[in-house]
């Protein structure tokens, strides 16, 4: 029974600063939990949630039990932590933080090729010509670049000319232009 009768006591008895150094953390861990940054939100709520704890301790009236209040407010404090990182997960989970710093879906790379993946995608209709058999992939030279090719139907002789139809990331796909003679 002096568990509960001191936890009413945690509150009944606490000062307006304390009350205050209590929220003012929590709001500030909050901040940090959806909106991380260089940890000065999260480091300065946790030395306000601490000093609330040492202020409770130390300034207190005489039927108040120190300790038990200080474990109160701990396991308190603990229990609100849980709470954050449970609507963290569920904000997470529902899109929530979709466009917040924490969580960038779609940003990190181009869609439709990475940054460690050439471009090719310029080269769509431009002509050159087999440096190597095509059976299907080999090389092909085109603007005076030697790329590796893949050929879409057939097999393609080298020195058959060829035209670029489609680019799928690192992947050209080449096609031999009818009517022309080995060069």
């Amino acid at each position: 029974m002096e568990f509960f009768a001191q936890f009413g006591l945690l509150f009944s008895n606490m000062q307006w600063y304390v009350a205050v150094c209590i929220a003012v953390g929590i709001v500030l861990l909050l901040i940090e939990v959806f909106e991380p940054g260089f940890g000065i939100f999260g480091i300065s709520g946790i030395v306000l949630l601490v000093l609330s704890i040492v202020l409770r301790a130390v300034i207190r009236k005489p039927e108040d039990n120190p300790i038990a209040q200080v474990f109160q407010m701990l396991l308190l404090f603990l229990i609100i932590g849980a709470l954050l990182f449970i609507l963290l997960a569920v904000a997470t989970k529902k899109n929530w933080l979709k466009k917040t710093p924490l969580i960038q879906s779609g940003t990190a790379v181009n869609e439709d090729f990475s940054d460690g993946t050439e471009n090719y995608s310029s080269l769509i209709g431009k002509e050159g010509k087999a440096v190597t058999d095509l059976r299907p992939s080999g090389k092909a030279e085109i603007d005076g670049n030697v790329y590796d090719v893949v050929a879409d139907n057939f097999f393609i002789n080298v020195g058959k000319k060829i035209k670029v139809n489609n680019v799928e990331g690192s992947k050209i796909g080449v096609e031999i232009i009818k009517n022309n003679e080995k060069e």
